[in-house]
């Protein structure tokens, strides 16, 4: 009777942790998304942004967060691998991305990347995986 019951409970749940383990291999080992190859969700002026997360966070979070931004700003400083538009946007950028001597301190660049939030310490909007999409104008 006990060998009954063990044979009907492994084959229960035998097929349930062999299910289980292939949704976890299959979950762990997806692509990730092209960033570069997406299209924006959302075209914002880097200003405008920055006043809509300064006047309320959560309903800037709500719309804005983990979701990718077309962002047209002034250049206000500029790092190895990051670029700072209207003194509260500080934009990653991908790593296949290089700072030309064209970017300026001044000019006004489109840069398109994911917002991963507000820094309410610093009052500054973050975005990774940035690129930087047109010619910045003089």
């Amino acid at each position: 009777m006990n060998k009954k019951i063990y044979w009907n409970s492994l084959r229960f749940v035998l097929p349930l942790c062999i299910i289980g383990l292939v949704v976890i291999f299959l979950m762990y080992n997806k692509p990730h998304k092209n960033f570069e190859e997406s299209q924006p969700e959302f075209t914002i002026g880097s200003k405008d942004l920055i006043i809509l997360y300064q006047n309320n966070s959560n309903n800037a979070n709500n719309r804005y967060l983990d979701k990718i931004l077309l962002l047209t700003g002034v250049v206000t400083d500029i790092e190895e691998n990051l670029i700072i538009l209207d003194n509260g946007l500080v934009c990653t950028l991908d790593p296949s991305q290089v700072i030309t001597k064209n970017i300026r301190l001044g000019n006004t660049i489109s840069i398109k990347g994911r917002c991963i939030g507000y820094d309410d310490l610093l009052e500054e909007i973050r975005i990774d995986h940035s690129f930087i999409m047109k010619n910045p104008q003089p």
